[in-house]
């Protein structure tokens, strides 16, 4: 009638530990992902200054938007 579990409830924690633990990957990853979109803006960005006329309309709006 009134079965006993073993070790009932360590498990719970351990589910919710491997599941912030993959939240916690992911994050990780999008900002691994988020930081080569920057430095990809940055290199544009860099291009933009030293190798294009400053001075012209369509690479002011450029750069503004890549600010």
């Amino acid at each position: 009638m009134g079965e006993k579990k073993e070790g009932g409830g360590g498990g719970d924690a351990a589910a919710a530990e491997g599941g912030a633990g993959a939240a916690a990957s992911r994050a990780l990853q999008q900002c691994g992902q988020l930081q080569k979109l920057i430095d990809i803006s940055i290199g544009s960005l860099r291009g933009l200054r030293t190798k294009c006329a400053v001075s012209n309309d369509l690479t002011q709006q450029e750069i503004r938007t890549l600010e």
